[in-house]
């Protein structure tokens, strides 16, 4: 009978030792599960936030642009056409500064865009943006009507409409 409690005992004490490290590898499978699903909802939460920061950036950007934009016509309302000339040139010059952030920020949106809608209508903007500058110089060449202007600007504004839709749409 000394011989059956020996066996128990071992067999009992071989088990308690096996279940254990079942359990313990089981114990360490769920904690690193539960910090890979942390660590995937923090980097979730970190590209939506680089996403919105860099919608917000274009936006501001876009917005700084557009300000520009609106000391145009009292440029091109000047009736002395050497004057109006290099005024406008002066401002293109700051359009340009301006524009070297503004592409900046339109990178960024185009790396961190979550749809295509998005993409495209941050590209869109930027062609417009150039399209306004490009019309500034066809109406100092002589080349464009002043009432040129208006129009690629208000083409400006829509797209960047447009923008703001498809962001609200994405968040």
């Amino acid at each position: 009978m000394g011989d059956n409690g020996l066996w128990i005992a071992t067999l009992t004490g071989f088990t308690a030792v096996l279940a254990s490290w079942v359990t313990s590898r089981g114990h360490i499978r769920a904690a690193q599960m539960q910090t890979e699903a942390a660590a995937a909802t923090q980097d979730k939460a970190r590209q939506e936030e680089l996403r919105r920061t860099a919608y917000l950036a274009f936006l501001e950007q876009a917005h700084l642009m557009g300000d520009e934009y609106r000391h145009t016509p009292t440029i091109l309302s000047m009736e002395d056409q050497q004057e109006r000339s290099e005024r406008l040139l002066e401002h293109r010059v700051r359009l340009r500064e301006i524009y070297g952030a503004f592409t900046k920020s339109c990178d960024t949106v185009t790396l961190y865009g979550h749809t295509s809608a998005i993409l495209d209508a941050c590209n869109n903007v930027s062609t417009l943006s150039t399209t306004v500058y490009m019309t500034l110089g066809e109406i100092v060449e002589g080349t464009q009507p002043v009432a040129a202007f208006t129009r690629a600007v208000d083409d400006y504004w829509s797209a960047v409409s447009k923008f703001i839709d498809a962001v609200r749409r994405d968040i």
